[in-house]
């Protein structure tokens, strides 16, 4: 027993009781505070000294002292029986192995699982039964692709149960990050697709793709030019087909890109080794404008999972070339761009020669500036020392002019 008790709120008469047996003014004290060490020493200087401050709260409380350390080893064994017992309903050993390493390892995740331990025991086994149903029956186990509410509704009989930002959703991120950092072969190339620079959606949007669920398969899209599609069945896409007969862009979503075996490019009287991808709409609309023969794809400023869906489609058959604006945010996409295909991205159009003649009046602010910092790719110094030199950025829409295919 130790430490110190703070008595706040003590009316004269409660003050003047302490001071007859502490033998201590306690008047001029608003909040009174005592020390065990003093209780002990008070105590054995008066006709109770044959006592303890055990034997006295005991008898005063009717029930027997508890240390705190044995009650926080008796909560925790009892927490522990209560997830080994859960941990024997799951029959999915790769299930089994996140479970075990959140609660006992107290990994990502654990502190979601230990607060619903504390607020509903009961509940909480009922969920994680539910858990480890849904996490062994990934879509990718099958080799298909699943909507989310179709995957929650198949596995917990509840659609909405994987709701993002509910408990169920964030549990489900950490176990797919579990799952694909420990290399597991079910897992559909995370890293191929790439999760850095992400925002917050974008990342847990790539992290469901990547075990076969998506968020939504309409409303992410990747605007396309002069490409073919081949269905999973070996039969053409006939939506992307017209629009390369007709020479109109595509816009393909996702539910699009999920039913293709690949993407190709050109045809038997042109054959195309080059496609060519820009940052901004306008400059695509340009390009298919100028040179219809082409083929080309629009990043649309950030690139989303259908883009990366359509580059990883093309099978690695052709030499992307690929330009964007000359600003912070422009070469930190051109630069993660190369460095997740870095044998097959050319960097399009970035030097300073170009960087001068184009020069508009932006100016940039220093937050702007300091994410220059983070480009460190070696075809992209010569504009980026030109950047923090002039402060200035120059847009792909004024440099029309030098986008010259094949040249």
């Amino acid at each position: 027993m130790g430490g110190v008790i703070k008595l706040s709120g003590l009316s004269s008469d409660e003050k003047y009781d302490l001071e007859g047996f502490f033998k201590k003014d306690l008047h001029a004290e608003k909040d009174v505070k005592i020390s065990y060490a003093f209780m002990e020493k008070s105590l054995k200087n008066s006709k109770f000294a044959p006592l303890s401050w055990e034997k006295v709260l005991t008898a005063y409380f009717k029930e027997p002292l508890v240390i705190n350390k044995d009650k926080r080893e008796k909560e925790l064994n009892s927490r522990n029986a209560f997830f080994e017992e859960c941990a024997l309903n799951c029959n999915n050993k790769i299930v089994l192995n996140w479970f075990l390493y959140v609660f006992k390892e107290k990994g990502k995740g654990s502190q979601i699982i230990f607060k619903m331990y504390n607020e509903n025991k009961k509940e909480l086994e009922l969920f994680l039964n539910k858990l480890f149903t849904a996490f062994g029956k990934l879509p990718c186990f099958e080799g298909k692709m699943l909507l989310l509410p179709v995957f929650a509704a198949e596995t917990t009989g509840n659609p909405h149960f994987f709701d993002l930002r509910t408990s169920a959703c964030k549990l489900l991120l950490n176990y797919i990050e579990y799952f694909l950092e420990n290399k597991n072969p079910y897992g559909l190339g995370l890293d191929r697709i790439g999760t850095d620079g992400l925002s917050g959606i974008e990342y847990t949007e790539n992290l469901l793709y990547s075990v076969g669920i998506l968020k939504d398969n309409v409303s992410n899209t990747c605007l396309v030019y002069g490409l073919h599609g081949v269905k999973k069945d070996g039969s053409i896409h006939k939506g992307i087909e017209g629009g390369f007969i007709e020479k109109e862009p595509v816009q393909v979503t996702l539910k699009t890109l999920n039913s293709l075996e690949y993407l190709w490019a050109g045809s038997i009287q042109h054959e195309i080794k080059e496609i060519y991808v820009v940052e901004n709409p306008a400059v695509f609309s340009y390009l298919i404008d100028t040179y219809p023969e082409g083929a080309f794809i629009c990043g649309n400023g950030q690139f989303k999972l259908a883009f990366y869906i359509t580059l990883e489609l093309l099978k690695e058959k052709y030499t992307i070339f690929y330009a964007g604006d000359f600003d912070a945010d422009g070469l930190l996409i051109a630069q993660k761009l190369k460095n997740r295909y870095p044998g097959q991205v050319v960097l399009w159009g970035y030097n300073e020669e170009y960087y001068k003649k184009y020069l508009s009046d932006v100016q940039f602010d220093d937050k702007a500036l300091a994410k220059l910092e983070k480009v460190v790719a070696d075809e992209l110094q010569p504009v980026k020392k030109c950047l923090l030199k002039y402060k200035r950025a120059v847009y792909q829409e004024t440099m029309l002019e030098i986008y010259l295919p094949y040249s």
